[in-house]
């Protein structure tokens, strides 16, 4: 018999970087000391993914961002506030466990949230990385801005992305690029480890006026994507290791989150 209880707990122990006594991965709704037969997996547990789980008959929901649009957990601010009171009942009404991946993956090797992106995007070879080790810079054959803007484009719209933001001369030449996790983006220190291209997101501290600017100016380019862009093809990679590591779990991967689309 497999638990929700022995999932995170399988997570939790093969991630020595996490502070237990800190992360946001905990239990956030249902009884994690019952069976599971079917997991439910996505980038975040949205109204819409929920219902599908449920439908599906599945008896656990591992997400990676939060239920309830509070990071820190127990996310019991907004539980009963507007659109969390839905979700609420739901998780009442079908007993759901809903299990927070976040911490845990952002970092795991090879097939978490930054490698993932990277993968995703075609980028290979690591050539350095950030102090903290949440960015990397890779290395990839030179081209422009525009033509490795277009690549991006390409990659990006197979997961639902209609555009991306470029800053910086279309004709400069890139064969350096950074990625980082989600809305922890890439920082200024790269710039001195090599990197000439920035790819982030609009989420976290990635001001334009403190930060996107200030990267333009001192000579690198800039592609701006959404968060769960991302992260997607990571939380894929998760699904498909819940799959693996519990070969008679029935798993579905579900990505029903709002994306944004272009006006143009």
């Amino acid at each position: 018999m497999t638990t929700a209880h022995e999932i995170h707990e399988h997570f939790l122990s093969n991630s020595p970087w996490v502070d237990r006594q800190k992360t946001v991965d905990t239990i956030k709704a249902g009884d994690a000391s019952r069976e599971v037969k079917k997991v439910a997996v996505g980038w975040m547990s949205t109204i819409y993914d929920l219902r599908e789980a449920v439908k599906l008959g599945c008896d656990l929901f591992i997400t990676h961002e939060p239920t309830f649009w509070e990071h820190a957990a127990p996310e019991s601010k907004n539980r009963h506030a507007p659109g969390g009171k839905a979700k609420t009942e739901l998780l009442e009404e079908s007993g759901l466990i809903v299990m927070r991946c976040h911490d845990v993956w952002d970092a795991w090797p090879k097939i978490g949230i930054r490698d993932g992106w990277a993968a995703g995007l075609g980028l290979g070879e690591v050539v350095g990385f950030s102090d903290d080790k949440w960015s990397a810079i890779y290395k990839m054959p030179e081209t422009t801005l525009r033509k490795f803007a277009a690549h991006v484009l390409s990659k990006v719209k197979s997961i639902g992305q209609d555009s991306v933001q470029v800053m910086g001369d279309p004709d400069m030449k890139i064969s350096r690029p950074c990625v980082g996790v989600g809305c922890y983006t890439p920082k200024i220190e790269l710039l001195e480890k090599g990197a000439d291209c920035f790819i982030g997101t609009f989420d976290g501290d990635w001001y334009y006026w403190e930060t996107r600017e200030r990267f333009v100016e001192c000579g690198a380019a800039v592609i701006t994507v959404e968060h769960g862009t991302t992260e997607n093809w990571g939380m894929k990679n998760c699904a498909d290791y819940v799959k693996q590591t519990w070969p008679g779990l029935e798993v579905h991967y579900l990505d029903l989150y709002p994306r944004p689309w272009t006006v143009m």
